[in-house]
């Protein structure tokens, strides 16, 4: 048994359905046809038939027939209970579909590739015709389309929206659900004056969805969705439904966007190191003594040593104070006890030090040190 989809609303489960059905049709031949003959097949119409019937079976009771209608007054009851807890079933299962299309939406590494992949992702929620677009200075830009099952009316449709590009001014819904930045439903589109005209025409559209879709500079674009191809009208669930992923859907763009951004960051990056290689490998070739760069081992020029050695000029003022210590035999923790420091600290100048001279050892390093102290003058051959 399959339920009707001429009706508003989510269909309900079908276990539920024939509660419903069975139970009606007691009703109906205890009430002798006063009932509405039409079998409720969606969750609000469901509801409302179900309240009319116990409050009917209600009064009924009132007459003196209670013992005939208690039964049916029981049933009536659990009924509607199962049919709250269908409801809430659809609502956990539909809110796990949302959670769903946004993680996948996180596999688009770009803006562009985020934008296209909107409607397949809003027709994973139980929407059959789904429009993404974009807002440029108030000006209304379609970007991807999906019609499942017409390719080629998604196609027309953004054709449409491309040819026209209207202003979204105050005389279109969609004007009013940028400025309320919420979801909005629209249940007649084509007596509905302030629709998109060219979108309504376009895509022949009767009841509606649209959501605005937020970044961090403000609305940066609309979603629109509906039923058409399974011959439904939305409601109010799916406004809610379709609000929850664009909200949703506005986190991931601002994702993307700053993964697109850190990215570009990365080439810059890239760029700079690269254009600086080539620079350092230009002024080493050159003829003209190179100048030192910090952190690499410091070679002894050659002629006489100036006033200021170059080990002087390679090492800090504490690591020329623990270079002295480590010419008076001291061990790490005699320098760092003397300097007041850690150990580690000790041990951390001692490596900087053998690096900065480019000495093998400890005791290299104090060679050196000492032999451009003799004097002042030429450092003697090691």
């Amino acid at each position: 048994m399959t339920p009707s989809r001429n009706g508003r609303g989510h269909p309900v489960p079908h276990a539920v359905l024939r509660e419903v059905r069975a139970v009606t049709t007691r009703a109906r031949s205890l009430l002798g046809g006063a009932l509405d003959p039409d079998v409720p097949d969606e969750f609000p119409v469901a509801e409302a038939a179900l309240a009319e019937l116990a409050e009917r079976v209600g009064e009924l009771a009132t007459t003196g027939q209670a013992g005939a209608v208690l039964h049916l007054f029981i049933e009536v009851s659990d009924v509607r209970e199962r049919l709250r807890q269908a409801q809430l079933d659809l609502r956990m299962r539909v809110h796990a579909q949302v959670q769903e299309a946004l993680t996948r939406l996180q596999e688009a590494r770009s803006v562009a590739r985020l934008a296209k992949c909107v409607p397949d992702a809003v027709c994973q929620l139980g929407f059959d015709r789904a429009l993404f677009s974009e807002i440029r200075e108030s000006v209304w830009v379609p970007q991807s389309c999906t019609v499942l099952g017409d390719p080629a009316w998604a196609a027309e449709i953004l054709r449409v929206g491309w040819a026209e590009s209207p202003v979204l001014d105050r005389t279109v819904v969609e004007t009013e659900a940028v400025r309320r930045r919420r979801a909005l439903l629209v249940t007649d589109a084509q007596r509905e004056a302030r629709g998109l005209a060219c979108l309504v025409e376009a895509a022949r559209l009767e009841s509606y969805v649209v959501a605005p879709v937020v970044g961090d500079d403000g609305v940066l674009g609309l979603v629109h969705a509906d039923r058409h191809v399974q011959g439904r009208q939305v409601d109010e669930f799916d406004r809610e439904v379709f609000g929850t992923f664009a909200q949703g859907l506005g986190i991931a763009f601002r994702r993307t966007v700053l993964v697109e951004r850190l990215h570009s960051l990365r080439t810059e990056v890239g760029r700079f190191t690269t254009n600086l290689a080539d620079a350092m490998d230009r002024i080493l070739s050159n003829s003209n003594p190179a100048v030192p760069v910090v952190g690499d081992p410091v070679v002894p020029p050659a002629g006489p040593v100036p006033a200021r050695s170059f080990v002087e000029s390679a090492l800090t003022p504490r690591q020329l104070e623990v270079l002295r210590l480590m010419g008076d035999g001291r061990t790490n923790a005699a320098i760092a006890t003397r300097l007041t420091i850690s150990e580690d600290t000790a041990k951390s100048h001692v490596k900087q030090i053998l690096r900065k001279l480019g000495a093998a050892n400890r005791a290299e390093a104090v060679s050196l040190f000492l032999r451009t102290q003799q004097g002042r003058g030429t450092p003697e051959p090691a």
